[in-house]
């Protein structure tokens, strides 16, 4: 019997993928998969950081404010640190959390903007600088968490410090936390957190 000869189909054309136009327009769509898909999709492009900037704030889906932060993140630049940096005073506490850990992402641009964070006005703005520091890539991390511990003047930062310290805490430490205590007798919650610490 004689081979047959199937008539193959040809290959579907691949869909070309969208524009950046396309995709910043999307940011817009009321359905927040293609507002996540869009973020996602615009990683690279630098037209889209000012767009996706002047959003986050305002995106009302976890999900979706997730992958902006992460399209953002990937650019690592100054304009990217300053922008997101301001929502680290923000109400909304979905939002501080998510820029303080996409900030700990950004060793590059981060560490020039960390003077003037330890020294902000809003303490709840220097507890979520500590937070930063604890996960933030970048060999003075550390020295700048001791300073918060030994100089800043709330108990509240001093604990943020102490808790972003805990995972490389040793013996050379135990005198800064003590000094810690020091600081603020009257602080409970600051002296548990160093004596376990020091355990």
């Amino acid at each position: 019997m004689g081979l047959v000869r199937r008539n193959t189909p040809p290959p579907e054309e691949t869909a070309a993928p969208p524009s950046a136009d396309t995709l910043l327009s999307q940011l817009d769509d009321p359905d927040p998969e293609l507002r996540r898909e869009a973020a996602l999709g615009l990683d690279g492009s630098a037209e889209a950081v000012a767009p996706l900037l002047d959003r986050v704030a305002g995106e009302t889906e976890a999900a979706v404010r997730d992958a902006m932060l992460t399209t953002l993140a990937a650019h690592d630049t100054a304009q990217v640190a300053e922008g997101l940096a301001v929502h680290l005073a923000s109400d909304d506490a979905g939002l501080r959390t998510a820029v303080a850990e996409t900030l700990a992402t950004m060793p590059n641009s981060v560490p020039a903007l960390l003077p003037r964070l330890i020294d902000d006005d809003d303490h709840d703005v220097r507890v979520m600088t500590a937070m930063v520091l604890a996960d933030l890539p970048h060999p003075e991390a550390m020295t700048w968490l001791a300073v918060m511990i030994r100089e800043d003047p709330h108990p509240n930062v001093v604990t943020a410090a102490i808790d972003a310290l805990l995972p490389s805490i040793g013996p050379e430490h135990h005198e800064l936390l003590r000094g810690a205590v020091e600081r603020f007798p009257d602080d409970p919650f600051l002296r548990f957190t160093v004596e376990a610490a020091v355990k």
